[in-house]
């Protein structure tokens, strides 16, 4: 994986983590279609995955914000 060259204010920096992990993302789509599943369900639980994700990530920071001192913690992806 190779990591961040950009700052993280870098309006680009974004791009640079898609491209990053795209490898992983066809390998684990891929897998999935191996298995069985459709490209759309395998589009669709990839989505839903990363939506959920970016749930907990922003309930996170909102927690942080207030100070509650209680995290969520998302689900590991293995």
């Amino acid at each position: 994986m190779p990591h961040p060259k950009r700052p993280t204010t870098h309006p680009d920096r974004h791009l640079d983590c898609e491209k990053a992990i795209e490898n992983m993302f066809q390998a684990v789509a891929a897998a999935a279609e191996a298995a069985g599943w459709t490209r759309h369900e395998t589009a669709a639980a990839l989505i839903s995955l990363a939506e959920h994700h970016a749930l907990a990530i922003e309930a996170n920071d909102q927690l942080a914000d207030f100070g509650a001192g209680v995290f969520l913690k998302a689900r590991r992806l293995h």
